[in-house]
């Protein structure tokens, strides 16, 4: 057959014609010259549509071949056999079947891979870099939708106490004590919110909902177990990876690292560790003296808080706005029957009993 040869050195072609000989290929240029090139020799491309396929020999030179009938039969005369990931390419059903397998790799990878490694991984993670970072959505959420508080100094000095009790009752968190830090603001809805460098914030609606000190400690020891658990951190790391690697294949990877706010302000946690906060949370109180009851009671008027603002909001169409994002963010910790449930049958075992 005819094809095009180079030699490797420049991208001039020439015509040459290829003959298929048992065990290696001869190759006869226009001057006469004439090559015998053994099969071991030689490295042949993967067929891609109709677009010519490449015959690389060990010298550095080349040729390109049409892809077509007669290309197959002279590999086949000198002994070329496909490899085993061409051959699969080219049958349906390994593709589907192929296609089948890497999405199930990938979810799975996503589901427990990663979280997995992000909890590995989190606590190698610089609080100081976090605690910058935490600092830049402080001064986003104060600039764009958080206002001041409106709390007095007293309430604020009696929350800030009780809040600093949870704190030094842990000892695990002693090495962290610097970094935990309470913050009021106001906002349209009752919550808290734990930041991944340890800013735990509060807003003024959840003091006014609440119907003493204790359903307010409770739902503070519960952001503080986000805190101990890295729970931020490790969505950081995930939501990371997952975007890393979409940069990878898309490209535009510095605008990832120049939005890692905005990521951010777009978290939020797994079943699993919203468990984790609570029984970090149940614990903690115990610890104080008071009862599991407070923190149920405390999501109880949460969920009712929010399922009133969503009926109210059912009709309205959703801007798509940084102010509607990170709103929905800030109410996205309204409780649900299971953990109420559960929170409550802690609450009624006795504490040896709860732990296991």
């Amino acid at each position: 057959m005819d094809a095009f040869y180079f030699d490797g050195r420049s991208s001039r072609r020439h015509a040459a014609r290829l003959d298929a000989l048992p065990g290696c290929l001869s190759l006869t240029l226009p001057s006469g010259e004439q090559r015998r090139v053994p099969l071991a020799d030689i490295r042949v491309s993967e067929p891609l549509g109709k677009a010519p396929r490449t015959l690389r020999f060990s010298g550095g030179d080349f040729c390109e071949a049409p892809q077509n009938a007669e290309l197959l039969a002279l590999l086949n005369t000198i002994g070329y056999r496909q490899s085993v990931a061409v051959r699969l390419q080219s049958r349906w059903r390994w593709a589907v079947f192929a296609f089948v397998f890497l999405a199930l790799t990938t979810g799975a990878a996503h589901r427990w891979l990663l979280p997995w490694g992000a909890k590995i991984a989190a606590p190698h993670v610089s609080l100081s870099f976090m605690d910058r970072l935490s600092a830049e959505v402080i001064m986003m959420l104060d600039g764009q939708l958080l206002k001041k508080s409106r709390l007095d100094g007293a309430r604020q000095k009696e929350i800030s106490e009780g809040f600093k009790k949870l704190a030094v009752a842990d000892p695990e968190l002693a090495s962290r004590q610097s970094y935990l830090r309470l913050y009021f603001r106001d906002f349209s809805q009752p919550n808290a919110f734990c930041l991944p460098g340890g800013q735990i914030v509060l807003l003024d609606k959840l003091v006014e909902l609440s119907a003493n000190n204790d359903e307010i400690i409770a739902v503070l020891a519960h952001e503080i177990g986000h805190f101990r658990e890295r729970h931020a951190v490790r969505r950081l790391i995930q939501s990371s990876v997952v975007g890393v690697i979409a940069a990878v294949y898309f490209g535009d990877i510095s605008s990832l690292l120049s939005g890692l706010t905005t990521i951010l302000l777009e978290l939020s946690y797994s079943r699993d560790m919203e468990r984790e906060a609570d029984d970090y949370a149940i614990a903690a109180l115990r610890r104080q003296g008071i009862s599991p009851i407070a923190l149920a009671n405390a999501l109880k008027k949460l969920s009712a808080a929010h399922e009133k603002r969503d009926a109210a909001h059912e009709n309205k169409e959703k801007r798509k706005d940084f102010r509607a994002i990170v709103s929905g963010w800030l109410s996205s910790h309204p409780g649900s029957d299971e953990r109420i449930h559960r929170i409550t049958t802690a609450a009624s075992q006795a504490p040896e009993d709860s732990g296991k």
